[in-house]
C-alpha cells in the first residue's frame, strides 16, 4: 500500500518481489508448519501434550535452519529476477527490497511452527488478535518510515521485518506465559533435536508439495 506512493520502479520491484521471491519461501514455510499440526493435532488427541512442546521446538529449529539457507537467495535475488526476464532497474529494486525482507523471512520462520502449535489446542482468537494489533502498528510505522522519514523501498521492508518480529515475541509470550499452553510447553528440552530427520523429511515433503502447487498457478505472473 505505501510503496505504490514511491514510485513504478519501486512498486514493480516490490511486487516481482513478492510473487516471485516471497511467495516460494512463504510456500516453503508454511508447506513444513503442515506437519506441526499433523504431528501435534495427533499427540493433542492421544493426551500427549509434552510431546506437542518438543514437536514445536523442533520445527522451529528445523524452520530458521531453512529460512538462514533461504536469506542467501534473498541477498543475492537479483540475478534470478534478470533470468525470469525483468529489467535491470527492477531487478535491483527487487534485491534491494528482497534483502529488507530477510528479517522478515526468518521471523515468519519461527511464526508458522508456533501458529500450528496453537491451531492444534484449538487456540486462534488470541493469535487473531495478535494478528490484528500488529497490522495496526505496522501501518503506523511504514506511515512514518516512508512519508515522513523517507526511508525509501528499504525502510518500507525494514518496517515489514520489524512487524513480523514485534508479532513472533508476543506468540512467543503467549506460549510461555499463558495458562492455556501450561500443559503443552513445559520449557526448552534436548528432545527437540531426537527425530529431526524423520520429522524433516515430512515437513519438507509438504513443503515441497504445497510449493509446486503455487509455483505452478503463479508462474504466468514471473514469466
Amino acid at each position: 500500500m505505501f510503496v505504490g506512493h514511491l514510485g513504478e520502479l519501486e512498486l514493480a520491484g516490490a511486487s516481482i518481489t513478492n510473487i516471485g521471491i516471497q511467495g516460494l519461501a512463504y510456500d516453503i514455510m508454511l508447506g513444513m508448519s503442515t506437519a506441526v499440526q499433523t504431528v501435534c493435532g495427533q499427540a493433542y488427541g492421544a493426551r500427549r501434550y509434552r510431546a506437542m512442546g518438543v514437536v514445536c521446538q523442533r520445527a522451529l529449529v528445523l524452520q530458521f535452519v531453512t529460512a538462514v539457507a533461504i536469506a542467501f537467495f534473498y541477498w543475492y535475488s537479483g540475478p534470478f529476477l534478470r533470468l525470469i526476464g525483468q529489467a535491470e532497474d527492477v531487478a535491483v529494486a527487487g534485491q534491494l527490497y528482497a534483502r529488507g525482507l530477510v528479517p522478515q523471512l526468518l521471523a515468519f520462520a519461527l511464526f508458522c511452527p508456533m501458529q500450528r502449535f496453537l491451531q492444534a489446542q484449538n487456540i486462534v482468537n488470541p493469535v487473531a488478535y495478535m494478528v490484528l494489533a500488529v497490522l495496526v502498528f505496522h501501518i503506523l510505522i511504514s506511515w512514518l518510515a516512508v512519508f515522513v522519514l523517507s526511508f525509501g523501498l528499504l525502510g518500507a521492508a525494514l518496517t515489514l521485518s520489524f512487524s513480523w518480529w514485534v508479532l513472533v515475541a508476543l506468540t512467543w509470550a503467549y506460549i510461555i506465559w499463558s495458562p492455556a499452553c501450561k500443559e503443552t510447553w513445559t520449557g526448552l528440552s534436548m528432545l527437540a533435536f531426537k527425530g529431526l530427520w524423520g520429522y524433516a523429511k515430512l515437513a519438507f515433503a509438504s513443503a515441497v508439495m504445497l510449493a509446486l502447487e503455487v509455483w505452478c498457478t503463479c508462474k504466468d505472473l514471473c514469466f
